[in-house]
């Protein structure tokens, strides 16, 4: 993925190079940490989710990718742009013939979520570059905004609708969306992901 930011690309790149190694199918794979050391601290946040329906169909691995978006404003919903530019937050490789993810030890705040459709076999890289298939997630009840730490975010049955991502990346996908786009109980639009349900629970930790 290309990360704005001194040092962060570094990082990122170092993991993508062993990417094709370290990550085996199971439940997610491992965790890409690309904003900062992991923390077991209660005090963070957890998400976790299911994928249900795919468009294209695909065999090829799923990368999920949660950002910190603090500062960001409050555009973020119900149709949240592009946030791949950050520099801070966490990833998981979702495996083939695999659909659920966790991804833990992010710091509180709000957050937007991407979906990439990795590069097949040995090319994938883990890396969202200018024209991956993409789809982000929409944010139709402004969930995802000033999310307290000790919260798990469960993200049920989610919808991929992968796009070709901007060239040059910034806008929110290459096609412009209205918030009308993101309404609850339609599908999502291109380049987008939408889940059944986002539910926020107090996370339960065991000794």
């Amino acid at each position: 993925m290309r990360i704005r930011g001194i040092d962060i690309a570094a990082v990122v790149l170092a993991t993508a190079a062993a990417a094709s190694v370290a990550f085996a199918p199971g439940c997610g794979g491992d965790d890409i940490s690309f904003g900062h050391d992991d923390d077991d601290s209660p005090t963070k946040v957890t998400f976790t989710g299911n994928l249900d329906d795919i468009d294209p169909v695909t065999t090829r691995d799923i990368v999920v990718f949660v950002y910190n978006i603090n500062g960001d404003g409050d555009n973020h919903c119900p149709c949240p742009p592009n946030p791949s530019g950050n520099n801070v937050g966490k990833a998981a490789v979702i495996g083939q013939n695999e659909t659920e993810f966790t991804i833990s030890d992010l710091e509180p705040g709000s957050f937007g979520v991407v979906f990439l459709l990795d590069n097949p076999g040995n090319l994938a890289d883990g890396e969202i570059d200018p024209g991956d298939p993409i789809a982000v997630l929409d944010d139709i009840d402004c969930q995802l905004n000033d999310i307290d730490g000790k919260i798990t975010v469960t993200l049920t049955d989610i919808d991929l609708q992968f796009e070709n991502s901007p060239i040059p990346p910034g806008s929110t996908t290459t096609t412009t969306l209205s918030s009308d786009s993101c309404k609850e109980g339609s599908p999502p639009a291109s380049g987008r992901a939408r889940a059944d349900l986002i539910r926020k629970q107090t996370t339960v930790t065991t000794n």
